[in-house]
Order: structure tokens, then sequence, then C-alpha cells
């Protein structure tokens, strides 16, 4: 009865294949990953070539037999895959909070632009970008004229924006 009481448990069946499940539905995370962050993924050359192999795979079968491969690759090496996971868990974040911040900056650029809460959005804005150019920005506001105006709209954007990303570097 001691014997019993001292064997190592070994993980149940039923977790094993969650695992499974979670390591393949991050290898089809990854294979779906637009070209711009597959760039930047922290992969081994080796892996690599069968993502992108995988990627290029077009037939519904030989496709999901190749992303069953790719997440066997993944599943052997436990450490790149927490990795990965990291990276891509972390990159929708980053990827949300950068929609946010660009959404509150298009919503700054509504109040400063119409002429009723102009004073009071200059004003927020200065709190709220310490690093944002006073003159410039209030440059480009005098010289808005109205919603046909695309140009000095996008300049007074860019501007926020210039502010914005000042203020995340230090």
């Amino acid at each position: 009865m001691e014997e019993n009481d001292q064997l190592p448990q070994s993980e149940s069946r039923s977790a094993k294949k969650r695992d499974a499940k979670s390591i393949e539905q991050l290898a089809r995370d990854l294979v779906e990953l637009p070209d711009a962050e597959l760039a930047r993924l922290p992969v081994p050359s080796s892996l690599m070539q069968v993502l992108m192999q995988t990627r290029q795979t077009k037939g519904h079968g030989s496709r999901k037999r190749q992303l069953k491969f790719f997440a066997g690759l993944l599943r052997k090496d436990a450490e790149q895959t927490e990795e990965l996971r990291a990276y891509v868990a972390g990159d929708h974040q980053s990827q949300r909070d950068e929609n946010r911040l660009t959404h509150q900056l298009e919503q700054m650029r509504e109040k400063l632009c119409a002429p009723d809460s102009r004073t009071a959005a200059f004003s927020e804005a200065r709190e709220l970008l310490p690093r944002l150019d006073v003159i410039e920005l209030q440059r480009l506001l005098n010289g808005y004229r109205g919603a046909d105006d695309k140009k000095n709209y996008r300049q007074i954007f860019r501007c926020l924006r210039a502010a914005s990303d000042a203020g995340h570097e230090e």
C-alpha cells in the first residue's frame, strides 16, 4: 500500500490530449500570423521552414496533416513552445493596446477639430501628452478648414501620434 503512494503520478490521458490540442491551436495561430509578425518570430530556421511550408500548403487534408506535423515538432521542444506561446499572447495584447491608443488619439483629434470642444480638448491633450509640440498643434488647428481639409486632419493625428510615441519611449 505504501509503495503505491510513492509511485510518481503520470499525466492523465485527458491532460495529454488537452496539451496536444493547445499545441495544435498554437501551430494554427502561428501559421495564420501576418508576414510582418512572422519575420519577428523567435524560432530556429528548421521550424521556420516547416512553418512556411505549412502556410503554403493548400489542400484541406494535406494542410491538416502538415499542421499536425508542425505541432508535433513544437511538442518536442517544450521551452520553444512556451516561448512561442508567450510571444503570440503578448503580441496580441500589444496589438490591442496599439489599437486602443490609436482610437483614443482619433477621438482626441475629433474633439480638437470640433470648434465647440477645441479649447477643452487642447488642454486635455496637453495634460495627457506632455511631449506634445503645442506650437505645431496650434498652427495645424488654426489652419484646419473643416471636413474637406484632409491634409491638416491627418497632420493633426500625426502630431498627436508623435507626442504619444515620444512619451512611451521615455
